[in-house]
């Protein structure tokens, strides 16, 4: 009798030890900041994936988010990933390329025309080579999601031809590849932190500026700007970048849920970008903005101009990697 008694204590005890071990599992509070209003498509996004890591932690991973460049800009936050004031962050390729330069080859000027070209680079094998070099600076990429392609707003007039970029004062990125970009076109390219650019639009100390349509409407530049030219000059990626201090400190079980959360918010926030994006353009209209929607004729001419830029970055990300990518189509 007595050691029937001590093989039930046994099994009753073996029992609850999963549970007890699973309430003791320790838990993480993660920040992911970023710079886009909440009502953008991958800020969308980045909720959604919160809940999907909380959901599939069991509680036990908490991402907290951090919008609209309220923790820094986005060289600011990247910066922040490596000295450990955030845990994750959704950056473009032409910040990330400061940190990790190949990665800026997405963004090359007329690299895609369309989504499923850029996805079929961005989610292959040719990604590992984009962003080669990341650990070594202390980021961990678990993968790419979409801001959009980008177009150019102005208070001056319609861009119809490169022509019409002579002069026109731009703020670009804090990036040397947009800088060049419309420098070719005879722009006077302007570095800016988003967080300024409607300040600086408003007080006329840029003319222009160029994103996808997305921050075009949800940063309310309707309010600012009256032209808009559907040149979809180049794609901008929205890349969710850990720490890579953050992402070793958490169970493997951990990484992987996060890694496959992330998936599913990535197509959801491409499927929500590309919905988006007609309706961006008709709200923008509705504002009062000029839409150009300009021929696949008139976009050759600015690509023309583009053979300088092109050259310039055959050094920078190698001519290989480009040459890939292009007919990779």
């Amino acid at each position: 009798m007595r050691t029937w008694k001590k093989w039930v204590l046994l099994l009753l005890a073996a029992a609850v030890v999963p549970a007890v071990c699973f309430a003791q599992a320790k838990k993480y509070n993660l920040k992911l900041a970023h710079v886009a209003p909440v009502e953008e498509p991958y800020a969308v996004a980045a909720l959604k994936f919160a809940e999907l890591v909380k959901a599939a932690t069991d509680g036990n991973v908490n991402i907290e988010i951090f919008p609209n460049s309220v923790l820094g800009s986005s060289r600011d936050l990247v910066e922040g990933l490596q000295i450990g004031t955030v845990d994750a962050t959704l950056c473009t390729a032409a910040v990330l390329a400061n940190f990790v330069p190949k990665s800026q080859v997405i963004e090359l000027p007329f690299m895609f025309k369309s989504r499923e070209h850029v996805y079929k680079v961005v989610d292959g094998p040719l990604a590992d080579k984009i962003y080669e070099g990341a650990e070594s600076k202390g980021l961990k990429i678990v993968s790419t999601w979409e801001n959009g392609f980008r177009n150019i707003t102005n208070n001056l007039r319609p861009i119809v031809t490169p022509a019409d970029m002579k002069g026109i004062k731009i703020r670009v990125m804090e990036s040397q590849m947009y800088i060049d970009l419309f420098k070719a076109l005879g722009a006077n390219p302007t570095p800016m932190a988003r967080g300024e650019l409607f300040t600086a639009l408003q007080q006329k100390t840029v003319d222009a500026q160029e994103n996808p349509m997305g921050q075009i409407y949800t940063s309310r530049f309707y309010e600012v700007q009256k032209y808009v030219s559907l040149t979809g000059h180049s794609y901008s990626p929205e890349v969710l970048v850990f720490s890579l201090a953050t992402w070793k400190k958490l169970p493997k079980a951990y990484q992987t849920a996060i890694e496959k959360a992330a998936v599913e918010a990535r197509d959801f926030n491409r499927k929500l970008s590309a919905e988006k994006d007609d309706e961006f353009i008709r709200l923008c209209q509705e504002k009062g903005m000029q839409v150009t929607r300009l021929s696949p004729a008139q976009i050759a001419e600015f690509s023309k101009l583009m053979g300088p830029v092109w050259e310039k970055y055959y050094k920078v990300i190698g001519k290989d990697l480009i040459d890939k990518i292009s007919s990779s189509k």
